[in-house]
């Protein structure tokens, strides 16, 4: 990212001042607050519950939110979550993969929240190059709000404002508008990066997840917990920007039915599909299912499931730009770059052509210029559309 090696100076700085204590000394002086229901173990609502808080700042914030991230991976094997559990976690078996790093989260944590309280918008304003995905799964929501930044970032910062009590409102397509509170340290966390340019990625989630909430589901207990739980990229773009889409399913490009005459009118259509919603400034976005080809191969460097934005399309070269919300880097360990040894990617960036992108994609979503339908003329809030 454009600013983070000048940042990275200011930010050591500020978290070399923190004198932090250990991972486990904060669970040891916190536990019995995080623990609401006193029965002596965290539960992944009270987890949650804790990374919410505003009552818990800086190393306690941490802390919490290293748990969270442990208690929402799969991958990992975990005791019931006493304090004598903990300790048996930290630290980690070198041989272990299955074992959470809960130290190495926690650096990690009390780094991205060493600078205190950023503004809402910082002087610069949002921008994509600024924009990384955090710990959650929320790559629906910010692919679209990346291809937003790219071509009408002036729109993302209209989006956000305060109200008089300290709350975020966070207006979206049709006029909807949601009111957040400014996310806590456990939250920025684990949110989307911004580089210091404020807090707006982060509002803008919370305010995806609290549109998401179903106030009876007890699964549904904090905004971040709702919107890890994934989406449609398709219809959040829907959402974001307040106009219906269109859809382009690659599937039939992985069916062995599918003829070759058929593949050829499905890529004439969808490069008609890029160049007209392009050219009219409208958004495109996408994502993949499993991310493979026909024949089981995933390009490297290729996530699947995700969500991604496409920036661009040249018609000439036939080649996509798309963006990944990680915003990370790739290069290749093998030549060429390409389906087989996977795409350069810088900053999220990579191009891809297009005869290639079919085979492992899951589809596109286009923006039109129809208004999303609703009987007031705003985004209709279905959860379970999302």
């Amino acid at each position: 990212m454009k600013r983070s090696l000048l940042i990275a100076g200011l930010t050591t700085l500020t978290f070399q001042a923190y004198a932090a204590p250990a991972f486990l000394n904060e669970v040891d002086a916190h536990f019995a607050a995080w623990d609401r229901d006193h029965d002596k173990v965290l539960s992944k609502a009270e987890i949650d519950h804790g990374v919410a808080s505003p009552k818990f700042k800086g190393p306690a914030a941490a802390a919490i939110a290293s748990l969270r991230r442990a208690v929402h991976t799969k991958e990992y094997k975990l005791p019931p979550l006493t304090q004598e559990g903990i300790h048996k976690l930290v630290p980690k078996p070198k041989d272990r993969k299955d074992v959470p790093d809960l130290e190495e989260m926690f650096e990690a944590a009390l780094k991205k929240i060493a600078n205190g309280n950023p503004p809402l918008v910082g002087a610069i304003p949002p921008n994509l190059e600024d924009l990384q995905q955090g710990k959650l799964g929320d790559c629906f929501c910010l692919a679209p709000l990346g291809a937003m930044l790219a071509s009408r970032p002036v729109e993302v910062a209209k989006m956000f404002g305060r109200t008089g009590d300290g709350g975020v409102t966070v207006t979206l397509g049709g006029g909807r508008v949601l009111t957040v509170q400014p996310p806590t340290d456990g939250e920025r966390a684990l949110m989307a990066t911004t580089d210091n340019s404020g807090l707006w990625a982060n509002c803008y989630e919370k305010a995806v997840g609290q549109m998401k909430m179903k106030k009876d589901n007890p699964e549904h207990t904090t905004e971040l917990n709702v919107v890890t739980r994934g989406g449609s990229a398709g219809t959040m773009l829907s959402i974001l920007t307040g106009h219906e889409i269109e859809r382009a399913s690659c599937a039939p490009f992985r069916d062995k039915k599918t003829t070759e005459e058929t593949k050829q009118k499905l890529l004439e259509e969808i490069r008609r599909q890029m160049t007209t919603t392009q050219a009219a400034g409208r958004l495109i976005c996408g994502g993949t299912a499993s991310g493979k080809t026909a024949q089981g191969h995933k390009p490297p460097g290729i996530h699947g499931p995700h969500a991604y934005a496409v920036l661009h399309y040249d018609a000439k070269s036939d080649v996509v730009t798309l963006w990944d919300p990680h915003g990370d880097e790739y290069k290749p360990a093998e030549e060429p770059a390409g389906i087989k040894n996977g795409y350069v990617r810088s900053q999220g960036r990579m191009q891809v052509p297009l005869t290639e992108l079919v085979q492992w994609f899951g589809g596109f979503s286009f923006e039109t210029t129809q208004p999303l339908k609703d009987k007031d003329g705003s985004p209709p809030p279905k959860e379970t559309t999302l």
